[in-house]
């Protein structure tokens, strides 16, 4: 087996709930939150749910048995508080793991900020953006697999985290696939004001309809990959889910050619939809190992098997 770069990492910096499922990228982290509507207080939902119950449970038992009517609504009345009292006991729970989840989060977030400082604070690493112990797994491949050409699907923190990793080293460059082009915009903005021309570009790069094995799938224009080289390594974060279902299972086989021997190909965010994906890619790409990395929202290495293999 592959010894991983983030071996020598403390190993609290992965101690996270596994069953923390990630949320979906549908949005970028530096986008100014929509303030939310006020919502109905959480007990007066409970009891206007368990009134009416018992109300409807209660005119019932009355048209039909007018004797035990009391006896029917109180029962009921009983029985949808329970329930209603073990959603909210499931809903505590899982708001706990969440918390677990985030403060978690504060040692790999001090970390990266030791391990690549910045001249500027780094857009938010929460919600939809990368995990800042993913953004210490991207900074630790960089200065560990010294790659030439980092290919990125999507934009945003991550491309800025790279562009560091890169800057460090004193060489190569992130390019990054853009599908939306105001997405597009906002990380050259960023980049920009970062000082990371030179290490990172982003390239409007539509969604298209692609051949992968014989059937058409969605991804970004191939056109974009024109003149770029052998890719060293890979960070696959899109396209995001809101643009359509399974849309990156096209990238593994539509890159795979252009990898170098030795390349690294990181996967971020496992839940459902690319725990398909990967089992398709096992099936049908037996060529690469998978490494499941017990990360925040999930992230899986692949590298071809093999003496090229590390």
């Amino acid at each position: 087996m592959v010894s991983l770069p983030i071996a020598r990492t403390s190993p609290a910096l992965f101690a996270v709930p596994e069953h923390v499922e990630p949320l979906e990228p549908v949005a970028r982290a530096w986008e100014p939150a929509v303030p939310p509507r006020t919502p109905m207080p959480h007990a007066l939902k409970v009891a206007l749910r368990a009134g009416a119950a018992t109300l409807a449970a209660g005119a019932a038992a009355y048209a039909i048995a007018p004797r035990f009517a009391p006896a029917v609504a109180v029962a009921a009345g009983a029985a949808a508080l329970s329930f209603e009292l073990s959603r909210v006991n499931a809903t505590l729970a899982r708001r706990f793991d969440e918390l677990a989840a985030d403060i978690a989060q504060i040692q790999p977030l001090v970390q990266l900020d030791r391990l690549l400082p910045t001249r500027r604070p780094l857009p938010p690493m929460r919600e939809y953006a990368i995990a800042p112990d993913c953004a210490v797994l991207i900074a630790q491949l960089v200065a560990d697999e010294r790659p030439e050409l980092v290919l990125e699907t999507g934009s945003g923190v991550s491309t800025l985290v790279i562009a560091y990793a890169l800057q460090r080293l004193g060489r190569g460059k992130v390019v990054a696939l853009e599908h939306d082009p105001a997405y597009a915009r906002k990380t050259r903005t960023l980049i920009a004001q970062h000082g990371l021309s030179a290490y990172a570009s982003v390239i409007d790069a539509p969604l298209e309809t692609v051949m992968v094995n014989e059937r058409p799938s969605r991804w970004y224009s191939p056109a974009a990959l024109a003149g770029l080289g052998r890719i060293d390594l890979v960070f696959d974060d899109g396209p995001p889910r809101v643009a359509g279902r399974m849309l990156r299972y096209a990238s593994l086989h539509l890159l795979a050619p252009r990898l170098a021997k030795r390349a690294t190909f990181l996967l971020d965010v496992v839940a459902e939809e690319e725990r398909e994906i990967l089992a398709r890619w096992r099936a049908e790409l037996p060529m690469f190992e998978h490494e499941h990395l017990p990360t925040k929202k999930g992230n899986v290495l692949l590298r071809r098997r093999g003496p090229s293999a590390r």
